[in-house]
């Protein structure tokens, strides 16, 4: 199985990002404006991009308050990111927080794997420009790839 990692560091707190991450409110200042999420553990979201041409169900399956938060991806329109697992991993560092990004589960080194690297890079620098402007590039402001 083939994993997509980012690392960045966001001048915000831990609690900050960990609401940026866990919240319809904070998922839609830097993912996508169609979001919706139950913030708790085997809670239930959807994300939808495009006009909602394109969604993913996730159920929540890990939050550690301001350290970790977890999502099994259930179905994506498509198929191809089910069964695929995110993993946010955060830590203090003086007054910024480093944010370890995973996104785990592909099968195949493919022109899927490639598009996901990609958006998931932009829509991690789009976290750190909401925590950090106030204002992110979430779908459907984002750029066409």
């Amino acid at each position: 199985m083939n994993s997509i990692m980012h690392l960045l560091t966001v001048h915000a707190s831990p609690e900050r990002v960990y609401q940026a991450l866990t919240t319809s409110e904070g998922i839609s200042n830097w993912w996508t404006r169609d979001a919706v999420i139950d913030p708790k553990v085997g809670g239930a979201g959807e994300f939808g991009f495009y006009g909602h041409q394109f969604a993913i169900k996730v159920r929540v399956a890990e939050l550690k308050s301001p350290t970790r938060v977890g999502w099994q991806l259930v179905s994506s329109t498509d198929g191809g990111f089910d069964g695929t697992n995110v993993e946010f991993n955060l830590r203090a560092q003086g007054d910024d927080t480093v944010v370890v990004f995973a996104h785990h589960g592909f099968k195949h080194y493919d022109d899927r794997y490639a598009g996901a690297t990609t958006r998931w890079g932009f829509y991690i620098v789009s976290l750190k420009r909401y925590l950090e402007s106030g204002k992110g590039n979430p779908n459907p402001e984002d750029i066409d790839f």
